[in-house]
């Protein structure tokens, strides 16, 4: 978490989110998750694009409706979110960093997923490795459909 607070401390035009379950809590698990979520709104507020991709079907599970309510909220805060069509499954996890930087991993954004599962996420510092990944990021994104 620590690693995703610093990188989200270094953007200055656009944060690309995708996850499988974002989770906004008030559980005390959840402070540090807490605290990116405030980053986020930050951002925003200083002119950064945030973009999340979330996974939400029309089964309507428990997660599609807990990303619909986090979702929501997270739009309501200036944040554009989205969702894969025709009940796809949106299942990866990344954050991307002005197309420069990035963490692509296991982590949910959630509290059980940054406090009590065992996951592993990478972070990278590196454009060109990270140039293919955006380039689907954006492709995914440009297919999706607004929340």
């Amino acid at each position: 978490m620590a690693v995703a607070g610093a990188i989200l401390d270094d953007a200055r035009k656009c944060v690309d989110i995708c996850t499988y379950k974002f989770e906004i809590s008030q559980r005390a698990d959840a402070r540090g998750l807490n605290y990116l979520i405030q980053d986020l709104y930050a951002l925003v507020v200083v002119g950064v694009r945030v973009r999340v991709l979330l996974n939400i079907t029309g089964r309507r599970s428990g997660l599609s409706r807990l990303n619909e309510n986090t979702g929501r909220t997270l739009k309501a805060r200036g944040i554009e979110v989205r969702y894969l069509p025709d009940n796809r499954c949106q299942h990866a996890k990344m954050l991307l960093i002005d197309r420069s930087m990035g963490i692509i991993g296991s982590h949910n954004w959630s509290p059980k997923s940054m406090t009590e599962n065992f996951e592993i996420s990478v972070a990278i510092y590196h454009p060109g490795y990270l140039k293919d990944i955006q380039e689907h990021f954006d492709k995914i994104w440009e297919g999706s459909k607004k929340l």
